[in-house]
């Protein structure tokens, strides 16, 4: 699964990552908000609104760290791109040529 995921496009890795956050997050607020005010829940009520609240936080933290990634990735791409035009690549057998010819 994880080699199908990572074999996907940067934005279908990305859409994949933040449904993944989504589902954490369906998940924690099930927990936060239904299981932990229950009368007698199994392990009792503060479990499960660490858990809940747990799984929200961190699901939020990956949707801005998937972000985060995103902008850096285009600024990375940006920042190659110019530094690839502003040096000329030449070859020393057209430098050979040229001279050649003078």
């Amino acid at each position: 699964m994880i080699k199908y995921i990572m074999s996907q496009k940067l934005y279908t890795r990305v859409l994949i990552g933040i449904g993944f956050c989504f589902l954490i997050f369906i998940l924690g607020y099930f927990v936060l908000n239904h299981i932990s005010t229950m009368e007698d829940p199994p392990l009792g009520n503060t479990v499960y609104i660490l858990i809940g609240s747990a799984l929200v936080f961190s699901s939020g933290l990956g949707v801005v760290l998937i972000l985060k990634y995103l902008y850096d990735y285009k600024k990375k791409k940006e920042r190659r791109e110019r530094r690839r035009k502003k040096h000329k690549i030449f070859y020393l057998k057209d430098i050979d040529k040229e001279k050649k010819l003078d």
